[in-house]
């Protein structure tokens, strides 16, 4: 499904704006919504489960949604991107998280993540145990609230899938970025 421009799952979108919204509160989240033009509030808001949104749309609206809510971009994506991946993976793509090993559950992060994203994929190294290197490939115009986002999505996936003390730290490469992912059973 790959675009010139990179698009985001209305399915993600979906709950997304929910979590959003909830944790901004209505007048903020209804206030920052009311300032996007027509076009962009109505992509964003009338984005469906099977609708693919450009993810340049969603980072301004969280910005704006942000700013209203009077907390950080990269606050609210981590909180959003947080929560709305636990609902997923409970419910949504419950199938998928019924692994055992580290390198099974590592090295579904690509296809977890292509059910997000249109752009780019991930591959998984293990340097040693709790440990993992998962690295995103073929996007290195990837934005900033995006890089932090994806850390949160991985972050949470680890720690659904039961792994303690889930940490993964991101930084941007000249192709896409490579996050450093730690836990312990």
């Amino acid at each position: 499904m790959a675009s010139d421009v990179p698009l985001i799952a209305g399915s993600n979108l979906v709950i997304a704006r929910r979590v959003a919204r909830q944790f901004v509160g209505d007048e903020a989240f209804d206030a920052a919504v009311a300032s996007l033009t027509p076009e962009e509030r109505a992509a964003y808001l009338d984005s469906s489960v099977l609708s693919w949104v450009p993810v340049a749309l969603i980072d301004a609206a969280m910005e704006k949604i942000a700013r209203a809510g009077r907390v950080t971009a990269e606050e609210l994506v981590i909180h959003v991107t947080r929560v709305s991946q636990e609902e997923m993976l409970h419910t949504i793509y419950r199938i998928l998280m019924r692994v055992t090993t580290d390198e099974a559950l590592i090295g579904r992060t690509n296809t977890f993540y292509s059910k997000v994203y249109d752009t780019g994929r991930l591959t998984s190294e293990f340097p040693a145990p709790g440990r993992a290197n998962v690295t995103l490939h073929e996007w290195p115009g990837i934005t900033p609230l995006q890089l932090v986002g994806l850390g949160a999505g991985i972050e949470a996936t680890l720690r659904c899938a039961g792994r303690k003390e889930a940490r993964v730290h991101g930084k941007r490469t000249p192709d896409g970025a490579i996050y450093a992912c730690t836990w312990r059973k």
